[in-house]
Formats: C-alpha cells, sequence, structure tokens
C-alpha cells in the first residue's frame, strides 16, 4: 500500500500543531473556570466569593471573583498579557488578584525556570518580594531599593506607611519603595516589571487606568546641527549622576558613583548629532517600523552595563517608564556604539545603543529613565544595598508640533491610518494578481501575452512587496499561530501589522482556491527575483550551464524543505526566540529589510550562494530549501480550482518537457505540491498549434471534415 506523503505531511503537520496547544496548556492556562481555580487556589485569595468565572466584558482572559452578585476582585495569569523572558530565557509565570479600584491583593509565581532559584535561593523570595506591592494602586510607581530585606519598607514621598490609609488621602500614584532581593537582581527586576505591566493592562481594560489622548506629532525639521553642550542644554540629552555619597560612602573622592547621559535618538536631530550621519542612516534601516532607539553613556566607578548583562542576557541595572509600561532590555536589543560624533563630547567609560521594541513608545512624550544602584555593604560577602533613582526625560518640543485628541481612536486604527498609502499600494497589488488568476483564460489566450504579464507582475512584487513595502511574508509570520495555544486568539495581534493581516488574509484564501502558486509563483519577491535572473540569464549565457537535477534527486531533494519547516515549527513550540534565529535560512531579511551588504560576512556568503545556483538551477531556493514554501505546500491539500487536464494528456510529454518546476509527471499528472501556477501548461492546453487533440481538430477543420466530440481525446484520428 502506497501513502500519498503530501497527506501525511498534512497529517503530521495537525499533529504537531495539536501537541504544541497540549505542551503549553498543561494546565496554566485553562479557560473553565473552574479548573482553573482548582489549579490555583482561588478560593484562598477570596475567601469569601461565591463563585468564580471567566470575564466576559474583556478581550482578555480575566477571572472574576463574585460575592453576592457583585465583582469584587479580578485573577489573571501575567503570561496571558506580556511575555517578558527572565534569566533564564523564559517568563515568569505570575497569578494576580486586583480589586475593582484596581489595589493589588495578591500574586504568587506559579511557574519558573530561574537556574538562580533551582540552585541556592529559595522560591519563596519571589513570593516574599510581591508581598510588597500588596495594598497597593497599580497606578503607583514602584522603585527598587534596599532597606532591610522585607522588612520595614520605608516612606513613601507623603512620608505615611499605612498603605490603606495612603489611598483613602490621596488619589494621587504613590512612589514605593520595594526591596530587593541579593543575588537575583535580573529575576527580580523582571518580575517587577511582570507584575506592574500585567496588571496595568487588566487596569486599562476595566477602564481603572485612564488611556492617554491620542497624540498627533509633526516633526518640524529632519537636521538641525547641535552640539553635545547645546543637546545638553535643550534637553535633548537627559542626564543622571549620582554621586558616592548617595551610596553611603565617604572617602572625599570628586568622582561621581556613575555619571550618566542619555537620549532618544531615533529623530534627526539628536541621532545625526550624536551618532553621525552614516550611523544614523545604518540604525534607521535596521530598525523595524514603530521602534526606536536610545543611546546611554556614562563614566565614574560604577557601570550601567552590569554583570547581570553577561550572565543572563538581560541589562539589569536601568529601565525606562512611559505611560503604563516598563521596558527592559535585552541583549538582543543592544548594539554597540564605538564613538559620540557631537561636538564637545566628553570622554565616557562605556557608551551602547538600546533599541524599544514596545511599538506603543512615543518619542514626542516624556519618560522617565530609571538607575538601580547597587554595591556590597561589606557586613557578608554578598550583602547589598539597592537604591532607585530617575531623571524624566522629554523631547524638546520645538522639533515637533503636537496635537491632542480627547476622543481619540484606539492604536489598532491609528496604526491603520498612518499606513493607509501602504495599504492602498499592497492592496492594489494583491487584487491586480488576484484578477489575473481569475482572468487567466483570457491571459494565456497567446502565450505572449502570458510570459508578458507573468513578468510585469513579478517585476511589480519586486519593487513594491520588496523595494517599496519592504514587507514579505516569513516563516515568522507563522510562529504566531502557535502563539494562539498558548495565549489564546488575538485579534489585536495580527490587526497591530495591517501589511501583514492583508496579505495573509490573501495568502488564506488564495490557497483555497489555486494552491501555493498564488504566491509563490507570482507575488513572492524572492522567488520573482529567482525566477527573472534566470530567466535572463537564459538569453545570455550559453544553454549547457543551466541544469536540473536528474527525478530521482529532485524527488529527494524537494523534500528537504519540508524538513526544514518542521525543523522550525518543533523549534518554536520550544522557543520563540530560537527559531526567530533560525528563520535566517530566509534569506527574505538580508535582501529587503537589511541590505545584503549591511550583514556579516556569513549572511552575505549565504546570499550569494543561493543566488548563483539559482542564475543555473531554476528557482533552486524555492524548490528545496524554502520552508515558507513548504508550509503553502502543504496548505494546496486543500486546493480547490486545479489545471485543467484532459484524459489524453496522460499520454503527451509537450507539457512536461516545458514545465520548469518538474511538476509534470511520465503519465501527465500534475503535482500541485510543487507548481507554480505559472500557466504555461495551461496555454499549450488551449494552443491549437501546440496540443495535439486540438491540432488534429484543426486539420478535420481545414478540410472540411465535421466531427462533433465532446471530448478531443476521443477523436480517432488522434
Amino acid at each position: 500500500m502506497t501513502i500519498d506523503l503530501q497527506k501525511f505531511l498534512s497529517i503530521l503537520l495537525v499533529l504537531v500543531i495539536l501537541s504544541t496547544s497540549s505542551v503549553f496548556a498543561s494546565g496554566l492556562e485553562l479557560k473553565d473556570g473552574k479548573p482553573f481555580c482548582e489549579k490555583f487556589e482561588c478560593n484562598l485569595l477570596f475567601p469569601d466569593a461565591d463563585e468564580f468565572r471567566e470575564s466576559e466584558k474583556l478581550n482578555i482572559p480575566v477571572f472574576e471573583a463574585v460575592k453576592n452578585g457583585e465583582v469584587s476582585g479580578y485573577l489573571f495569569l501575567s503570561t496571558d498579557l506580556v511575555n517578558i523572558p527572565a534569566y533564564s530565557g523564559k517568563p515568569l509565570i505570575t497569578l494576580i488578584a486586583i480589586d475593582p479600584e484596581g489595589t493589588i491583593l495578591d500574586g504568587r509565581v506559579v511557574h519558573h525556570s530561574e537556574p538562580i532559584l533551582l540552585v541556592g535561593i529559595p522560591e519563596s523570595v519571589l513570593n516574599d518580594f510581591i508581598k510588597q506591592y500588596i495594598g497597593y494602586s497599580i497606578r503607583d510607581r514602584f522603585e527598587i531599593v534596599t532597606t532591610g530585606l522585607f522588612g520595614d519598607r520605608g516612606e513613601t514621598q507623603d512620608g505615611l506607611s499605612d498603605k490603606s490609609v495612603k489611598h483613602e488621602l490621596s488619589d494621587q500614584p504613590l512612589t514605593v519603595n520595594v526591596d530587593m532581593v541579593t543575588g537575583a537582581t535580573v529575576t527580580i527586576q523582571v518580575l517587577d516589571q511582570t507584575l506592574v505591566t500585567s496588571a496595568r493592562k487588566v487596569g486599562e481594560a476595566l477602564g481603572i487606568i485612564e488611556s492617554e489622548d491620542q497624540r498627533i506629532v509633526t516633526w518640524k525639521s529632519d537636521y538641525v546641527h547641535r552640539s553635545w553642550k547645546e543637546l545638553v542644554e535643550e534637553g535633548s540629552i537627559g542626564t543622571l549622576r549620582i554621586e558616592l555619597q548617595e551610596m553611603g560612602i565617604q572617602n572625599g573622592s570628586k568622582d561621581p558613583w556613575i555619571d550618566l547621559y542619555y537620549g532618544d535618538v531615533s529623530q534627526p536631530v539628536t541621532g545625526i548629532n550624536i551618532l553621525g550621519e552614516s550611523t544614523y542612516n545604518w540604525l534607521m534601516e535596521n530598525l523595524e517600523e514603530g521602534e526606536k532607539a536610545i543611546f546611554i553613556a556614562g563614566s565614574g566607578v560604577s557601570t550601567f552595563k552590569g554583570s547581570g548583562f553577561v550572565r543572563g542576557g538581560i541589562f539589569d541595572r536601568f529601565y525606562i517608564e512611559q505611560g503604563n509600561f516598563k521596558i527592559t532590555f535585552r541583549d538582543l536589543d543592544y548594539e554597540n556604539l564605538y564613538g559620540i560624533k557631537a561636538e564637545g563630547v566628553p570622554e565616557f567609560m562605556e557608551t551602547g545603543l538600546f533599541i524599544i521594541r514596545n511599538k506603543l513608545f512615543d518619542s514626542s512624550n516624556k519618560w522617565s529613565f530609571y538607575y538601580v544602584a547597587n554595591r556590597l555593604t561589606g557586613e557578608t560577602a554578598l550583602s547589598k544595598i539597592f537604591k532607585t533613582f530617575h531623571t524624566e526625560y522629554q523631547y524638546p518640543e520645538k522639533y515637533f508640533d503636537l496635537k491632542l485628541i480627547s476622543n481619540k481612536k484606539s492604536h489598532i486604527v491609528k496604526i491603520w491610518s498612518d499606513n493607509l498609502y501602504r495599504i492602498i499600494l499592497l492592496t492594489g497589488f494583491l487584487l491586480l494578481v488576484t484578477l489575473v488568476f481569475v482572468k487567466r483564460k483570457w491571459m494565456y489566450k497567446t502565450e505572449r501575452r502570458l510570459v508578458n504579464t507573468h513578468i510585469t507582475i513579478m517585476v511589480l512584487s519586486i519593487v513594491i512587496v520588496g523595494i517599496i513595502l519592504k514587507s514579505p511574508p516569513s516563516m515568522a509570520h507563522l510562529y504566531p499561530l502557535i502563539r494562539v495555544f498558548q495565549d489564546g486568539f488575538r485579534m489585536d495581534l495580527y490587526l497591530s501589522d495591517p501589511l501583514q493581516f492583508i496579505f495573509w488574509s490573501f495568502i488564506a484564501l488564495t490557497l483555497v482556491l489555486w494552491g501555493r502558486g498564488w504566491f509563490c509563483g507570482w507575488v513572492c519577491p524572492y522567488g520573482s527575483l529567482l525566477e527573472l535572473t534566470n530567466r535572463f540569464a537564459k538569453v545570455i549565457l550559453p544553454k549547457k550551464l543551466f541544469f536540473d537535477f536528474p527525478m530521482p534527486v529532485h524527488n529527494v531533494l524537494r523534500k528537504f524543505r519540508y524538513g526544514i519547516f518542521f525543523f522550525l515549527v518543533i523549534v518554536a513550540v520550544v522557543s520563540i526566540e530560537t527559531a526567530e534565529r533560525l528563520i535566517e535560512v530566509e534569506p527574505f531579511k538580508t535582501t529587503w529589510l537589511l541590505g545584503i551588504f549591511s550583514r556579516e560576512w556569513y549572511f552575505i556568503g549565504y546570499w550569494f550562494l543561493l543566488f548563483f545556483i539559482s542564475i543555473f538551477n531554476y528557482r533552486f531556493f524555492c524548490r528545496y530549501v524554502c520552508p515558507l514554501g513548504a508550509g503553502f505546500s502543504i496548505g494546496s491539500f486543500f486546493q480547490r480550482i486545479r489545471i485543467e487536464r484532459r484524459g489524453c494528456c496522460t499520454r503527451c510529454k509537450i507539457c512536461a518537457r516545458g514545465c520548469d518546476s518538474l511538476s509534470i509527471d511520465d503519465k501527465g499528472n500534475i503535482d500541485v505540491y510543487e507548481c507554480y501556477s505559472c500557466f504555461e501548461c495551461e496555454q499549450k492546453y488551449t494552443d491549437e498549434d501546440v496540443c495535439p487533440p486540438l491540432i488534429v481538430d484543426k486539420k478535420n477543420r481545414i478540410k472540411g471534415i465535421t466531427v462533433n466530440f465532446d471530448d478531443p481525446c476521443k477523436n480517432p484520428d488522434l
């Protein structure tokens, strides 16, 4: 008994996805209220509650504690809202409870993979740390200090110590000091960010925290020359200086504990003056849409990079805060800054560039820079004190015009309105290709019309999708499908990238209608680049240079891309970060997003190797390597509109001899999993000068012989 390989792979993909859901559910994110609360003992957090139920008024997974028909509190898991990797690279899964006014009632870490806590430090310190937040509002500002390990938390800025009294006296946010855990600084910083950010997200959804007015910003100037002194004086560069005395050191030295300078370099005034024009242009080309960057430079007896960066990939000495979210930085967010170009810049011991990947960050809005200083006390070998210092940063308003809209649109609507021309351009192009497929019989009426149309569409794909929009679909866009099983379906996640939402909507529809050919054969800019290069090379180079692998070899090699596809899917189940690095097997980022010669030598070498082979072997990457194409091939299992064939096509080799993709076998059958929908075989199928049964019909008509056959293959003269 033979097994259809494609059907087998389709079933295997379904099994992999189903196994993904079981792995990540694991009892941590159950959607039914009873199992959730049985596992996490909700009754211990709300002992007087009559029932627990999943909130129906929110579009995020939050459970309500109900007493006498009234909601007395809310419970939620941090990983349903944020995914902030800690020391181990995995998030701290934290259960949090707040009341309807936004007061933090309780919280505990229900799962972690922190090696620092698996060896040496008891896990209970995490929950002890969280207890310091109990009774405070999610609106409050929490600063990490040392006031005695989990002892007296000290006074807040209003001098009061009883938390219940404080909130009765003032509705203004408080500055709350929380104790650091010595020896676990990275983990504690992430736990603070996890707790506060996820709780504030729920607060925004509940209306406890008011969203800010919409800011419409128009930047005034592309570039204005400024010296270092001028940038500091006008506020384009922020400063934070911490003296030794503030850290409890009295040695008479004039050197500071640390002297920090920082600023937003996403705008030309600061960016070009500080980085220089070439580095600024490089940075802008490498930033993804919506990302920003800051620089930090410092001197003194301490460091802002810290030891946590070396150990765990996290910078634990500083973070920034804007509005309701905190932003910490990992090693993947860091770029070397080899020199500051501004006139009159002082010497610094260390500098760095840091990428802000939170798309909600607004360069025109005020934000805070926090530095968590620590030093050994000398009482024991490990005992430390921690103090948090912060300053406010506001990009000078003289460089932009601001308009506030109180009844603002959602950020999703803003993203779509900001990208309107790009949306129109992409949608128009995809509709054009779809129209070509719908009217393909008109298109392939003549061979010249077919070839010209195909070449035109491929050129447009390169120009529009690759060069202008820089938005080619990638395996990276398939990874969120795995997160559906981790975090549940979130429409806002997909709508936040309008171009990819439109692209994948078209892909889903056309996969069902025409299989992979619509995208792989016509729309993919990289595939178009390879095919056009191959076509051009065949015109100017000797035919003997071009080759196809023997069919037995081809049939083995074409399965290789499926192996890559399933490997990436499985890796994504275990680690999205690792999977995102491995998708460099796709040369799309190098080709369209970053530029070939702006990358490391091995990426450049890999790109040229693929390109060189594809000159002489038709779509080498697409046929044998591309994991995205493999995924679309599997999706072609559901294809409804197939290439037209006649019964006698199993005897004719004309179409097979002209099929560059080798998707027509010796019996004339078309393999939809390999077909790129070039429609050359369909053109031959309707050509009276090429297709044998139609040639016979044409000869009979010329002779005046009328033979009415419903199928030309039944003609006895054939």
